[in-house]
């Protein structure tokens, strides 16, 4: 996978970075970021720092939502997998006393 430079603009300024990333991803990133700045379109009498900070919320918002989704459906996966180990030894002890 080859480093590539990604230009992104926000707020009248121009943003390039690196990154060394699958193009999937990178197509993804800047999509979510597109999406986000969609978003702030109404709020253009804020200095470009304030939409900066307000967009860097949402994305912090965003990421903190995730973490808990995948806290707790990992917790629900172990749940099950808890349940289906006692089935299957049910299941098996059953086998033996036959």
């Amino acid at each position: 996978m080859a480093e590539r430079l990604i230009e992104f603009n926000f707020a009248g300024n121009s943003f390039t970075f690196r990154a060394n990333l699958p193009e999937d991803e990178i197509e993804a990133i800047l999509k979510y970021l597109e999406e986000k700045k969609q978003r702030l379109n109404g709020q253009k009498k804020l200095s470009p720092l304030k939409q900066a900070v307000l967009m860097l919320l949402e994305v912090a918002s965003d990421l903190v939502k995730l973490e808990k989704e995948h806290r707790l459906l990992s917790e629900k996966i172990g749940r099950e997998a808890i349940r289906l180990r006692e089935t299957i030894d049910r299941e098996l002890e059953c086998l033996g006393c036959a």
